[in-house]
């Protein structure tokens, strides 16, 4: 869904309370008392998607192109009930005639809805997160 822009689609994904967090420097540090690359509630994350599909995304113009390759899933299920599921991932962005290639792991939590699992935190642990990062403003 990222990488068609079906962002709207990819929101519904989740929880109302819902976090999306790109940690910076060390992968769990605490997000509410450190500095993060990003770290958004599902407030912040409708108004990011808001931005990127309908609104004046101006470092979004042109788009990036993206494609990520996910790999190395693993599930399990955490004391609280929840399904934890790590993976792999590379995402390689497009933009300007400028390749860039991100990797890391992801941890997404997800929990049982009325009618489906829903992702209730996404976390994007990126290898590179201590390194100045130029114009992140896709969805990792």
């Amino acid at each position: 869904m990222l990488d068609d822009m079906r962002l709207d689609e990819w929101l519904e994904l989740f929880t109302d309370d819902a976090t999306y967090w790109i940690p910076e420097g060390k992968d769990d540090l605490d997000p509410k008392r450190e500095t993060s690359i990003l770290y958004d509630d599902r407030f912040r994350m409708e108004d990011r998607v808001w931005r990127l599909v309908r609104g004046p995304a101006h470092a979004q113009i042109p788009p990036s192109r993206t494609r990520r390759m996910i790999s190395n899933v693993e599930v399990e299920e955490s004391e609280d009930g929840e399904v934890v599921v790590y993976s792999n991932f590379a995402i390689f962005e497009v933009r300007r005639n400028e390749q860039r290639i991100f990797a890391g792991r992801y941890e997404h939590r997800l929990r049982l809805g009325e009618d489906a699992l829903r992702i209730r935190r996404k976390k994007a642990m990126l290898v590179n997160n201590a390194s100045p990062l130029y114009n992140l403003t896709f969805m990792v």
